[in-house]
């Protein structure tokens, strides 16, 4: 593995965090989103249930027969900054690439009656089903970025072995949600900011697809997460407190215990909203590899100051060097 060294500038966590997708990185990406989406395949797929994903498919110019599914982190979508620099480096490492939408991410919330919320694996497992049986492949993959990762690692031990994944890389995953929640919820927080504002405005566009979901009233008085999730866990996921719900999603235990398939996690030791310490409730199976480098921030990693991402290159060479 080749060490992650940003230069002086860059070896804050929040600095990381924030350049990922903000400044001349969005600007650059948002560039190369219009040259994607000139060439992607926009697909609407039936996940069973009557519930519907959104996504779009890129195809490498020199393609390996090697297919990865992109899953963003919450509030984000497949033209999110990260994921678009993501496809890109793919791409041109010669992968076929699937940017999957997550329910109510992307231009999808007016596609599912029920809202959101980090319990949904079963539909995510059966869109990269669909995925597959559209765009069939000799090798699988799955990367995952934020909530994004921590899907990925959960489908992956679910069902890693039905979906035939030839890997799995989780980016800056929450681990032990809760704790990733306290602290995106302290006051004054750039954070809790930007994630409330973004949450509030998803739930209210949903409200307006789905006047009968009938929350107006509640989320007009929120004024932070915490105030949102105190009528969001009970009405709108299958747990009834925020300590269930958290726990439902958390890495922790024995959570990944039947993981077979190879899986990393990378994660950073300065990551702002994913405490290092939580690394220590984990306890990795034998196809777990866990990367902790000292600096990236919150799925930053950017390793010069032309904002170039280290992950990416990490991805690439994971997913190169694989058997077969």
């Amino acid at each position: 593995m080749t060490p992650f060294s940003p230069p002086l500038l860059l070896r804050n966590g929040h600095t990381q965090s924030i350049l990922n997708g903000a400044g001349p990185r969005r600007w650059l990406m948002d560039r190369r989103c219009h040259a994607l989406a000139a060439q992607q395949e926009f697909q609407l797929l039936d996940c069973g249930d009557g519930v519907r994903l959104t996504g779009a498919f890129n195809k490498s110019r020199c393609a390996t027969d090697s297919l990865v599914i992109v899953l963003h982190g919450w509030e984000g979508s497949y033209t999110s900054t990260y994921v678009v620099s993501a496809t890109t480096t793919l791409l041109n490492a010669g992968f076929d690439v699937f940017r999957l939408n997550l329910r109510d991410h992307g231009p999808s919330l007016h596609l599912n009656r029920g809202l959101f919320n980090a319990t949904l694996t079963p539909e995510v497992t059966a869109a990269v089903q669909r995925i597959q049986q559209l765009y069939p492949a000799r090798r699988t993959l799955l990367a995952g970025y934020s909530m994004g990762g921590n899907f990925a690692l959960r489908i992956a031990a679910d069902s890693g072995t039905e979906l035939n994944l030839a890997a799995t890389v989780a980016i800056s995953p929450p681990l032990v949600p809760a704790h990733t929640m306290a602290i995106l919820e302290r006051r004054r927080s750039i954070y809790q900011h930007y994630f409330f504002s973004k949450w509030k405005r998803s739930l209210a566009t949903k409200l307006y697809y789905f006047p009968d979901l009938a929350y107006g009233p509640l989320l007009d008085r929120c004024r932070n997460l915490h105030d949102i999730n105190r009528f969001f866990i009970p009405d709108h996921t299958p747990c009834q407190t925020p300590a269930d719900y958290f726990a439902s999603y958390a890495l922790t235990g024995q959570r990944l215990a039947h993981l077979t398939c190879p899986a990393w996690l990378i994660t950073s030791g300065d990551d702002p909203l994913v405490p290092a310490s939580d690394l220590s409730a984990v306890l990795p199976p034998q196809a777990l590899t866990i990367e902790r480098t000292n600096n990236g921030g919150h799925c930053g990693f950017l390793r010069n100051l032309r904002l170039d991402s280290w992950v990416e290159q990490r991805l690439v060479k994971i997913f190169s060097g694989l058997p077969g």
